[in-house]
């Protein structure tokens, strides 16, 4: 019996949920309250991604955020929910190129 494991060249690394990804997220809403971007880092952090919020205005926070598929899902959903000074109406992602970061940087630190 052959236990080899053999990769579908036409199947998309993005669909892996063993390869690590980057993508950007745009958090929209009302999302201005200075504790969100500390909240984002550590929430990222406990998720074990590495990262940096890159912008933060009163509408909207911008991030890069790599890791495995499902964490970044969970960051997604941590995000959308965040914390009570803050109403997330959306989150927009985007795959972007792999970011070689070790740990997760924020504006706020």
């Amino acid at each position: 019996m052959d236990h080899t494991t053999t990769r579908d060249p036409d199947r998309d690394s993005a669909d892996d949920p063993m390869i690590e990804q980057s993508q950007s997220f745009v958090v929209l809403g009302d999302v201005g309250a200075p504790i969100f971007a500390t909240w984002i880092a550590r929430h990222a952090r406990r998720l074990g991604l590495r990262g940096a919020i890159l912008r933060q205005e009163a509408d909207r926070i911008d991030l890069v955020v790599t890791g495995l598929p499902d964490l970044l899902d969970a960051m997604a959903l941590g995000c959308s929910l965040g914390p009570q000074e803050v109403w997330v109406e959306r989150i927009d992602r985007t795959p972007t190129a792999l970011q070689n970061l070790n740990d997760f940087a924020s504006i706020a630190d």
